[in-house]
């Protein structure tokens, strides 16, 4: 008898749903003998796209107008309930939901319900416990950066910068930006001329690149720039410049006496080589100075390179979830502009990005073709906000009263985001953090005054929450300890705290979540391990490992689930295993129905 006919007679009895014609067991899978648990993780917005695309990896479907009209990307009651039949029969106790409200499903979900109470209905209906997850810095800031020239309608969830207009943003970010993470006074401003550029090679070797090769565009508003058609001398040097780890004689390029027009904050440096040949290149942190009229280094934002619309276009402008679920795209003059596709083309004519990246990447500029960059930085992180500000703590608290009230039986907190900006350890300068810490220089008092401010907010925190009978998890992340082992990746902390980790584990939390597996070496992965282990089991709470989700998908292997599972049961630090996220392993089926992956069933 095969593996499907032997499940089909034996363990049918489990409960299962309709696929295609064949019924599909829903299989009951016993609790560990060893009582180490299994929970589930949904960060639902996943789900969404994923549902609407077929897959996450595969080429998108194509869906018609009924799709939408219907909003079948989106699950109805009866999915949410076949959801969590499928959890609970492969054995998980708790479903943790990531409640996101950068998206307006929690307001106005297409299905006419309350999502997080239905969901958390759903999961008591099969006996889980359901815990609404929390990612407090994560408000926004992320995702497509629209051009400065299209609209921004007020109290629309956005808000703009040098670097573009972000689209997706809490309210209460995008209503306060100032109270995000703010940069260093000294480091971000841009307040002088530049009069000379310096591209400045990673060597002192001869490059190809000559005078005739360059020519110097500028712009007021990141698209649409203009050849610069002032004065200009070229000149070439060897100068001594820091490339990391040591100091070293490298070749400079100048462009010198520059009157660039008042305002025009953009500047692109073509070159007519672009090919695999090129020979100049340097880290991204010291490729390019600007230089101002004192002969002063000024700050600059490197560009990430240049956004096409078709970059946005479909993905973002015209996907009708994001039409229903981010606010800004509902504003009739912000649909009036996109339906003007050569407006669209004018916006999008030579716009760059500024996306974060890590000064110790290299780039070329003969291989790329030009090099941009905006005179100044970022003045906030913006929607990584200050717990420092009191303000904050209560927006947040807001956020935690709103998952109680929909009958969460806990709150876990994750302090981790996605939001990246490129010199991190330039923010977390705000004015309440120099009061306490006496000044800014001493970044060890400024990281106290802000880690204490969110261990201020933890304990809060724990009060409101027991205050309602539940349950307080926390997440424990591997880079609290040890950096990242994967070249070249910025942090997903906050910078310039002090993670008080110790006193979550003994004063706050009620249980701990590891997360972070997939960014350390097996050797430094058993480190961290034993010793954020170690603390949770000598204050006599549980520890869950989060398993990785990278490469994750409904139709592909699970090895590495595989592995980890066999981590949890023999390490006894470890006291069970999360599945991140539902999305990787349940879809709705052509039939409307939740299926679970049985690449993970055969894994179970």
């Amino acid at each position: 008898m095969d593996r499907r006919n032997f499940l089909a007679t034996t363990l049918l009895g489990a409960g299962g749903f309709v696929l295609s014609s064949n019924s599909y067991p829903f299989i009951r899978i016993s609790k560990s003998p060893d009582g180490k648990k299994l929970f589930a993780t949904t960060d639902f917005i996943d789900n969404i796209i994923i549902n609407n695309n077929g897959s996450r990896y595969g080429k998108p479907l194509v869906r018609n107008d009924e799709y939408y009209l219907q909003n079948k990307c989106y699950m109805n009651r009866a999915q949410l309930d076949e959801l969590h039949q499928f959890l609970s029969s492969i054995g998980v106790s708790r479903h943790q939901w990531i409640v996101d409200t950068i998206w307006n499903m929690y307001e106005d979900y297409p299905h006419g319900f309350d999502l997080l109470e239905e969901a958390a209905k759903s999961a008591h209906k099969f006996g889980i416990e359901f815990f609404a997850e929390i990612k407090p810095f994560e408000g926004g800031g992320f995702g497509p950066v629209l051009p400065h020239s299209m609209p921004l309608p007020g109290n629309a969830g956005a808000y703009k910068d040098l670097r573009g207009i972000f689209p997706r943003l809490r309210e209460f970010v995008a209503e306060n930006p100032s109270l995000s993470l703010k940069c260093k006074n000294g480091t971000f401003e841009y307040n002088a001329p530049v009069t000379s550029i310096r591209l400045v090679k990673g060597d002192e070797k001869p490059t190809r690149i000559k005078a005739k090769h360059l020519s110097l565009w500028t712009s007021s508003t990141n698209n649409g720039f203009v050849p610069y058609n002032g004065p200009l001398t070229f000149s070439e040097s060897i100068e001594t410049r820091y490339r990391f780890p040591y100091w070293r004689e490298c070749r400079v390029l100048h462009l010198n006496d520059l009157k660039i027009p008042v305002g025009h904050r953009y500047i692109l440096v073509r070159c007519s080589l672009a090919d695999a040949e090129g020979d100049f290149a340097n880290e991204k942190g010291n490729i390019i100075e600007l230089v101002g009229n004192e002969g002063q280094i000024l700050p600059h934002t490197l560009s990430s390179g240049q956004v096409l619309l078709s970059d946005h276009y479909d993905s973002f402008y015209q996907s009708k979830i994001m039409r229903q679920l981010v606010r800004y795209l509902r504003f009739p003059e912000v649909q009036a502009e996109i339906d003007d596709v050569k407006k669209m083309h004018g916006h999008y004519e030579n716009y760059f990005a500024f996306d974060a990246y890590h000064t110790g990447e290299w780039t070329t500029i003969d291989k790329e073709g030009y090099i941009a960059a905006a005179c100044g930085k970022p003045e906030f992180m913006i929607g990584v906000l200050n717990p420092v500000y009191p303000e904050v703590r209560k927006h947040w608290h807001e956020l935690i009263q709103f998952c109680l009230d929909r009958g969460v039986d806990g709150i876990n907190f994750r302090v981790s985001n996605h939001n990246n900006i490129t010199d991190p350890q330039l923010y977390g300068f705000n004015s309440p953090t120099l009061e306490t810490a006496g000044g800014e220089n001493d970044y060890s008092q400024i990281g106290r005054a802000n880690g204490d401010a969110y261990t201020l907010f933890l304990e809060e925190a724990r009060e409101l929450i027991k205050n309602s009978g539940k349950k307080v998890t926390v997440h424990l992340l591997s880079v609290l300890l040890m950096p990242d082992d994967r070249p070249l990746k910025l942090s997903s902390l906050p910078p310039n705290f002090e993670w008080q980790w110790q006193k979550w584990v003994n004063n706050i939390a009620d249980e701990l979540e590891f997360r972070g597996i997939f960014k350390l070496r097996p050797e430094n992965l058993d480190t961290v391990l034993n010793i954020l282990g170690t603390e949770v089991k000598k204050a006599g709470k549980h520890f869950y490992l989060q398993g990785d989700f990278h490469g994750r998908a409904f139709d592909r292997p699970f090895a590495s689930t595989k592995a980890e599972l066999e981590l949890v049961k023999n390490l006894d630090v470890l006291d069970g295993y999360i599945l991140y996220e539902t999305a990787n392993f349940t879809k709705i089926n052509s039939n409307g129905n939740v299926e679970g992956s049985p690449e993970l069933l055969r894994v179970l």
